[in-house]
């Protein structure tokens, strides 16, 4: 699976990095990196969004230079599109990465509604059940959701998403 990282100059992920909000209004905050041309995780982000009542998340697509400076810093290739990502608390001491199921949990718990419950049901199963589950999904996502032709640049919610 391939996707360029580096966005040629005039590419609308190149236009959209250049929009990017001030790094102090995502401080703090929790950064999901997602797979860009996945309809699949397009559909996660925007139900996350309008879970997401007190604004906690900022929204990265891993073919982002974002994603892969931010990912770089541990060691994780971003370019493999295996699993979507959380760093919370970005840019402080507290700051943490999880991967696949525990960062699915730690979005789905902040959330509100039944995303939340959802959240609290997958946290109560055991480990190994849970990243089965996740990996499942990872597996067939293309097979169920069309894969997108390039990244998506979001025409509403700009202001939630970090290129």
């Amino acid at each position: 699976m391939s996707a360029t990282l580096a966005p040629a100059s005039g590419s609308r992920l190149a236009q959209a990095a250049e929009s990017n909000p001030e790094e102090s209004a995502y401080l703090g905050k929790h950064i999901m990196c997602y797979d860009g041309i996945c309809s699949y995780c397009k559909g996660i982000v925007e139900a996350a969004i309008a879970g997401d009542e007190n604004g906690q998340f900022y929204f990265t697509p891993l073919q982002s230079p974002f994603a892969r400076n931010a990912l770089d810093r541990y060691g994780v290739d971003s370019i493999e599109l295996r699993s979507m990502y959380v760093i919370s608390d970005y840019g402080t001491s507290d700051e943490a990465l999880r991967a696949a199921a525990p960062a699915s949990n730690f979005l789905l718990l902040r959330l509100s509604g039944q995303l939340r419950q959802l959240g609290e049901e997958n946290s109560r199963k055991p480990r190994a059940v849970q990243d089965a589950e996740y990996q499942a999904v990872a597996d067939c996502r293309y097979d169920t959701h069309p894969k997108l032709d390039e990244v998506g640049i979001p025409e509403t919610n700009r202001a939630r998403f970090i290129f």
